[in-house]
């Protein structure tokens, strides 16, 4: 298994998607006028034909599509007087479309109908035109103006209903982040607590032993400084420690594994090169220590846990090794939750500077880290 860092390009926005959504919300506000107008066609056509059935059906379109104009003529103005703020040139467009619906009945009656063979209206019916128009103009008009509200009333609803979910999001995650706040700080209270309660406990058993055994007090002492380096890590501000730390960390492990056990641990630990003045990221080895210590067999002389750690200062490399036999028997559980952080840690340090292989066999495993620190940036 290699484990390599992958950068993934940030995706740019898709503004093809969003002509898309406009075209679409376009397209359905269009189409529900459309229903509407047709649903108040075809009602207006019924009644019609109940007063007076004897109407021309070239009649009713042609009313019903001054009716259409009438509307929208004024909801243009309307738009031009309120939301672009100019009012007079609002009055004056309204004004031009109730010329224009004058122009167009009047065409409508004295030419277009003698075109098709209908007869004209009379000289005399041209004050009931304007007098019709004047009205049919203000009565769509005052219908524009209903719509108008209508929808701004709906809109700001809308907006306020949308404003009041997003305040009630964010007071979520406001909670949310303080419920974590203190949830961090109280595991940070615990993690400073009980360590340094611990390392100071141990210091005081590690002074009361002195007088009665050798062994008990020096394997408190050791066990003292595994304490104190999981505390401290051994950390600067650039996240990195001293391989020779890390190394001395490592040899205290396994001293007290080894008393542990009572000195009957086969594990072997091979360094070699200069590691002088070199600084990895910390905890990573021992981490990869204890895993073996967890699942390998400890005590087959046959074979023994391997523990490899290789410097070439020459070529800037580090190569670090475990190879242990399963243990038998019944395994113990394990969710990987320390592989898994070993694997986002170095992917974070050393990208694909580094290679990070498992090899998980029936009987065996081993774990090969190889990072190069030629060009380390932390």
């Amino acid at each position: 298994m290699e484990i390599t860092a992958v950068n993934e390009p940030a995706t740019p926005p898709n503004s093809f998607n969003l002509n898309k959504l406009h075209n679409l919300t376009i397209r359905s506000y269009v189409l529900k006028h459309v229903i509407a107008w047709c649903i108040y066609i075809f009602y207006g056509y019924l009644a019609n034909l109940i007063v007076n059935p004897n109407e021309s059906l070239l009649d009713i379109i042609f009313a019903n599509l001054l009716s259409i104009w009438s509307f929208y003529a004024g909801y243009y103005c309307l738009i031009v007087a309120l939301i672009q703020k100019k009012p007079v040139t609002g009055i004056v467009l309204w004004l031009a479309g109730l010329i224009v619906l004058f122009v167009l009945r009047y065409i409508y009656a004295y030419f277009l109908l003698d075109l098709i063979g209908l007869k004209p209206y009379n000289s005399n019916k041209f004050q009931l035109i304007i007098r019709d128009s004047i009205l049919l103009y203000i009565r769509f008009f005052l219908y524009a103006i209903g719509f108008y509200y209508a929808r701004k009333s709906l809109l700001k609803e809308r907006e306020l209903r949308k404003t009041e979910e997003e305040k009630y999001y964010l007071q979520e995650e406001k909670l949310r982040l303080e419920k974590t706040n203190l949830m961090s700080e109280y595991a940070f209270l615990r993690s400073q607590i009980n360590p340094h309660f611990l390392h100071n406990t141990l210091n005081f058993f590690y002074a009361k032993s002195l007088g009665y055994s050798k062994e008990l007090s020096e394997s408190i002492l050791t066990l003292c400084e595994i304490m104190r380096y999981s505390i401290d890590g051994g950390e600067d501000d650039s996240g990195t420690a001293l391989l020779n730390k890390e190394i001395e960390h490592l040899q205290n492990v396994m001293k007290i594994n080894q008393l542990r056990f009572s000195n009957r641990l086969q594990v072997s630990l091979t360094v070699n090169g200069d590691t002088s003045g070199i600084r990895i990221i910390p905890l990573v080895m021992i981490t990869l220590v204890e895993n073996a210590f967890k699942h390998g067999e400890l005590i087959n002389k046959d074979h023994p846990v391997k523990i490899e750690l290789l410097v070439d200062k020459e070529s800037s490399t580090l190569k670090f090794s475990t190879f242990n036999k399963k243990k038998n028997g019944p395994k113990d559980l394990s969710h990987g939750i320390g592989m898994d952080n070993i694997r986002k840690r170095l992917n974070a340090a050393y990208g694909d500077r580094h290679t990070f292989r498992i090899k998980d066999e029936e009987e065996f495993y081993s774990v090969d880290l190889f990072i190069d620190l030629s060009i380390k940036k932390m």
